[in-house]
């Protein structure tokens, strides 16, 4: 009788290192996740500690192995999703010489504003494929050598967590083209670093990894590590790609017309093409999933995030009763919103708490309540934020669709699907049917997926269509959907019109 062939997927989130074990039919077998966390020394300042990650990681893989009650040699690959654009400095023995700068880190915010109004910045955006903000590793490695210099000089290579783990596992520098394409670094078009790129950030090739498929393998796991993850030494490795074409592909969008959106700590819509594609006004990016599939979109900074900002603010004595309880806040906040009218009475929430990526990559955007009357309470607040992100992933749309053409078909992933009320207004705001395949973790699928094709376990990543639920279906309520409309354009004539005040408030701050 022929041995079970699993495969794991590990996601390297923003808050969370997770790792979920399928069968060969996508079937989970066992997870495990651990709430990894990021730390914010000074404000605008993001980093998450990269040792803290590789323990995290060698931890959950090794309690989804024993919760799916597989032996060491039955499980035929790990892959790995991870978040983008993070980066950090490591001397010449790999040790890091200060801790990972996330996406979420605006300090280069000043950088990749003069990146974008100089016309090198716009070249370097059509070859690399990545607009110019304070998240793109490019800009990091500039602040660093200007604000840090000796750390900068001691400096043997720029990775990022992904990269430190597998130089940990494995003791090699590689990367993949996927969270390559997202450095700023990196052409599209060659798949190698650009020239100018390197010394616009005053770098050398050999101070990064050596790029490779998403399907690179590696093997020879020290016997330690085997025995932390419950794994055999020659287990492939495979490094998989981001987290974010990574999704794309575990919800089955990686065909013309069907778009992704996502909600975790952040939200993207994106959907897939087949050779790169960038904007002419710079408004969405360009990643690679394979050398033959591409994947193009927008992201904003503010998902989950808000709404986790929302909880800690406005809910505190619910969450902790929540916690003692063995219970989820969340479903008592969506309640609470769920009260409100679609429009949230009149309450406007822009969500740009930690600023706003695409469309128009403002660092310097910061949330606005707008409309607040005195018969406002914490549940207008809560439909508002819900609101006011997804209005943030329909402006995003819009811009997407002027070089994909129209979405023919939404799939949603993330944390987020676990709410219907999140799931109608996002349909109600598209005006667009959305479907969502429940408690699927689409970047920890799409790894695994990525692992199969790596083992030749599959010939064709269109295999997922076979593997994937049945996704649950929100359609648009007429009138909902054309309130939402006009609600949408008094949302962006407000961030239009304070647009300026949001700017003079940045150097308030700064004076």
């Amino acid at each position: 009788m022929e041995a079970t062939r699993l495969f794991i997927g590990v996601d390297l989130g923003t808050t969370t290192t997770k790792a979920v074990v399928f069968d060969a039919r996508g079937r989970v077998q066992g997870q495990a996740a651990k709430e990894s966390g990021f730390d914010q020394p000074q404000p605008g300042w993001a980093e998450q500690d990269a040792e803290r990650i590789f323990q995290d990681t060698r931890e959950v893989i090794g309690a989804a192995v024993k919760r799916a009650g597989a032996g060491p040699k039955e499980i035929a690959g790990v892959a790995f999703s991870a978040a983008m654009h993070g980066m950090m400095p490591v001397d010449a023995g790999g040790h890091p010489l200060s801790r990972c700068l996330i996406w979420t880190d605006n300090r280069s915010a000043a950088i990749a504003q003069r990146l974008r109004r100089d016309p090198m910045g716009k070249e370097l955006y059509q070859r690399c494929g990545v607009p110019h903000h304070a998240m793109v590793p490019l800009c990091k490695v500039i602040w660093l050598r200007q604000n840090m210099p000796e750390i900068f000089q001691k400096s043997s290579r720029f990775i990022s967590i992904k990269e430190y783990i597998f130089f940990r596992l494995f003791g090699s520098y590689v990367i993949d083209y996927s969270l390559a394409s997202a450095t700023g670094l990196f052409n599209l078009y060659n798949l190698n670093w650009e020239p100018e790129a390197l010394r616009l950030a005053g770098i050398s090739s050999e101070q990064l990894s050596q790029p490779v498929p998403t399907t690179y393998i590696l093997q020879g796991l020290k016997a330690e590590d085997a025995a932390a993850m419950g794994l055999e030494p020659e287990t492939p490795f495979i490094i998989g790609a981001s987290d974010g074409t990574l999704a794309n592909l575990g919800v089955g969008a990686i065909e013309p017309g069907l778009a992704a959106i996502s909600i975790g700590t952040s939200g993207a819509v994106r959907v897939h093409v087949e050779q790169p594609r960038t904007d002419p006004q710079m408004r969405t990016f360009c990643y690679a999933l394979t050398e033959k599939d591409w994947i193009i979109g927008g992201p904003i900074n503010n998902g989950g995030l808000a709404y986790r900002w929302l909880r800690d603010k406005f809910f505190q004595a619910e969450a902790k009763a929540a916690r003692e309880r063995g219970e989820d806040v969340y479903d008592l906040i969506n309640a609470y919103a769920a009260k409100v009218p679609p429009g949230s009475d009149g309450l406007i929430f822009l969500p740009f708490l930690t600023g706003e990526r695409a469309p128009g990559w403002n660092d310097n955007a910061r949330g606005i309540i707008f409309g607040l009357d005195l018969h406002h309470g914490r549940e207008h607040l809560a439909r508002a934020t819900m609101e006011g992100v997804c209005f943030s992933l329909y402006s995003v749309a819009l811009a997407l669709q002027d070089l994909s053409g129209p979405f023919k078909e939404i799939r949603v992933t993330g944390g987020f699907t676990r709410s219907p009320l999140w799931l109608q207004i996002l349909a109600d705001i598209f005006g667009q049917e959305v479907s969502a395949a429940s408690g699927i973790e689409g970047a920890c699928l799409g790894a695994a997926v990525l692992g199969m094709k790596a083992v030749g376990e599959i010939g064709d990543l269109e295999i997922v269509h076979q593997i994937l639920p049945q996704g649950e279906v929100f359609k648009p309520q007429a009138g909902a959907a054309k309130n939402y409309h006009r609600f949408y354009q008094t949302f962006m004539e407000v961030y239009k019109n304070l647009n300026k005040d949001i700017n003079l408030h940045a150097r308030w701050l700064e004076d």
